[in-house]
Protein backbone atom coordinates (compact mmCIF):
# COMPACT_ATOMS: atom_id res chain seq x y z
CA UNK A 1 0.00 0.00 0.00
CA UNK A 2 2.85 2.38 0.86
CA UNK A 3 4.57 1.66 -2.49
CA UNK A 4 1.30 2.26 -4.40
CA UNK A 5 0.85 5.58 -2.58
CA UNK A 6 4.44 6.55 -3.32
CA UNK A 7 4.05 5.71 -7.02
CA UNK A 8 0.82 7.72 -7.17
CA UNK A 9 2.50 10.71 -5.47
CA UNK A 10 5.48 10.65 -7.86
CA UNK A 11 3.19 10.33 -10.89
CA UNK A 12 0.96 13.17 -9.71
CA UNK A 13 3.90 15.48 -9.01
CA UNK A 14 5.46 14.69 -12.40
CA UNK A 15 2.17 15.49 -14.15
CA UNK A 16 1.84 18.74 -12.18
CA UNK A 17 5.43 19.70 -13.02
CA UNK A 18 4.81 19.10 -16.72
CA UNK A 19 1.63 21.20 -16.61
CA UNK A 20 3.36 24.38 -15.44
CA UNK A 21 1.50 26.63 -17.86
CA UNK A 22 4.42 26.75 -20.27
CA UNK A 23 2.55 25.05 -23.11
CA UNK A 24 2.48 26.44 -26.60
CA UNK A 25 -0.97 28.01 -26.28
CA UNK A 26 -1.68 30.76 -23.76
CA UNK A 27 -4.47 30.49 -21.22
CA UNK A 28 -7.49 32.28 -22.65
CA UNK A 29 -10.57 33.73 -20.97
CA UNK A 30 -13.72 35.43 -22.21
CA UNK A 31 -13.58 39.18 -22.70
CA UNK A 32 -17.19 39.94 -21.61
CA UNK A 33 -17.38 42.91 -23.96
CA UNK A 34 -20.69 44.65 -24.66
CA UNK A 35 -22.12 44.71 -28.20
CA UNK A 36 -20.17 46.81 -30.71
CA UNK A 37 -21.78 50.02 -31.99
CA UNK A 38 -19.22 51.16 -34.54
CA UNK A 39 -15.83 50.15 -35.92
CA UNK A 40 -13.56 52.39 -37.96
CA UNK A 41 -10.38 51.44 -39.77
CA UNK A 42 -7.48 53.88 -39.38
CA UNK A 43 -4.65 51.73 -40.78
CA UNK A 44 -4.79 48.62 -42.92
CA UNK A 45 -1.95 46.60 -44.38
CA UNK A 46 0.57 48.49 -42.25
CA UNK A 47 4.06 47.35 -41.31
CA UNK A 48 5.38 47.79 -37.78
CA UNK A 49 8.16 50.38 -37.51
CA UNK A 50 10.25 47.73 -35.71
CA UNK A 51 10.22 45.46 -38.76
CA UNK A 52 13.39 45.24 -40.81
CA UNK A 53 11.48 44.05 -43.86
CA UNK A 54 10.06 46.36 -46.53
CA UNK A 55 6.48 47.54 -46.13
CA UNK A 56 5.11 45.76 -49.20
CA UNK A 57 5.15 42.44 -47.29
CA UNK A 58 2.04 43.65 -45.43
CA UNK A 59 0.17 45.30 -48.30
CA UNK A 60 -2.29 42.40 -48.56
CA UNK A 61 -3.12 42.30 -44.84
CA UNK A 62 -6.49 44.00 -45.06
CA UNK A 63 -9.47 43.13 -42.88
CA UNK A 64 -13.07 44.02 -43.69
CA UNK A 65 -15.34 45.70 -41.15
CA UNK A 66 -17.17 42.39 -40.73
CA UNK A 67 -13.91 40.48 -40.14
CA UNK A 68 -12.85 43.01 -37.50
CA UNK A 69 -16.20 42.74 -35.70
CA UNK A 70 -16.02 38.94 -35.80
CA UNK A 71 -12.46 38.97 -34.48
CA UNK A 72 -13.31 41.26 -31.53
CA UNK A 73 -16.46 39.27 -30.73
CA UNK A 74 -14.71 35.87 -30.88
CA UNK A 75 -11.23 36.67 -29.52
CA UNK A 76 -10.29 35.62 -26.02
CA UNK A 77 -8.27 37.66 -23.55
CA UNK A 78 -4.73 36.57 -22.69
CA UNK A 79 -2.33 37.99 -20.13
CA UNK A 80 0.08 40.72 -21.15
CA UNK A 81 2.95 38.31 -20.47
CA UNK A 82 1.48 35.63 -22.74
CA UNK A 83 0.72 38.21 -25.43
CA UNK A 84 4.35 39.33 -25.57
CA UNK A 85 6.05 35.99 -24.88
CA UNK A 86 3.86 33.20 -26.27
CA UNK A 87 2.06 34.54 -29.33
CA UNK A 88 3.68 34.79 -32.74
CA UNK A 89 4.50 38.37 -33.62
CA UNK A 90 3.76 39.74 -37.05
CA UNK A 91 4.97 43.04 -38.47
CA UNK A 92 1.67 43.25 -40.39
CA UNK A 93 -1.28 44.87 -38.67
CA UNK A 94 -4.49 46.80 -39.01
CA UNK A 95 -5.84 49.27 -36.46
CA UNK A 96 -8.68 51.64 -35.81
CA UNK A 97 -11.28 52.83 -33.37
CA UNK A 98 -14.24 51.14 -31.75
CA UNK A 99 -17.34 52.15 -29.80
CA UNK A 100 -19.49 49.84 -27.71
CA UNK A 101 -23.19 50.19 -26.95
CA UNK A 102 -22.45 50.95 -23.27
CA UNK A 103 -20.59 54.15 -24.30
CA UNK A 104 -17.06 52.82 -23.86
CA UNK A 105 -14.78 53.67 -26.77
CA UNK A 106 -11.24 52.72 -27.63
CA UNK A 107 -8.72 51.69 -30.21
CA UNK A 108 -8.08 48.23 -31.61
CA UNK A 109 -5.14 46.59 -33.31
CA UNK A 110 -5.04 43.16 -34.98
CA UNK A 111 -1.89 41.44 -36.21
CA UNK A 112 -1.67 39.01 -39.10
CA UNK A 113 -1.04 35.99 -36.80
CA UNK A 114 -4.29 36.60 -34.88
CA UNK A 115 -2.97 38.52 -31.86
CA UNK A 116 -4.65 41.82 -31.08
CA UNK A 117 -5.33 44.42 -28.46
CA UNK A 118 -8.00 46.81 -27.29
CA UNK A 119 -7.21 50.03 -25.39
CA UNK A 120 -10.46 51.25 -23.89
CA UNK A 121 -11.56 54.67 -22.64
CA UNK A 122 -12.28 53.19 -19.20
CA UNK A 123 -8.54 52.44 -18.78
CA UNK A 124 -8.83 48.73 -19.51
CA UNK A 125 -6.29 47.18 -21.89
CA UNK A 126 -7.15 43.77 -23.31
CA UNK A 127 -4.62 41.56 -25.03
CA UNK A 128 -6.41 39.28 -27.46
CA UNK A 129 -5.86 36.05 -29.33
CA UNK A 130 -8.21 34.29 -31.71
CA UNK A 131 -6.71 31.10 -33.16
CA UNK A 132 -10.09 30.04 -34.60
CA UNK A 133 -10.79 33.35 -36.36
CA UNK A 134 -10.92 33.16 -40.14
CA UNK A 135 -10.29 35.95 -42.63
CA UNK A 136 -8.76 36.00 -46.10
CA UNK A 137 -5.85 38.04 -44.71
CA UNK A 138 -4.97 35.54 -41.96
CA UNK A 139 -2.63 32.68 -42.81
CA UNK A 140 -4.23 29.19 -42.78
CA UNK A 141 -4.93 27.96 -39.26
CA UNK A 142 -4.37 24.51 -37.78
CA UNK A 143 -7.60 24.92 -35.77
Amino acid sequence: MVIASLIFAVTASTTAAMDDGSGTEPKMRKTHLPPISTVTIRNSGETSPSSREPGEQCANFRLSYQEIREYINRAAEVTEHDYFHMLDWSPCYASGDIAFQDGVTGSWSIQQYRAGSLRLSNGRILYLYCPQCQAKAFPPSDN
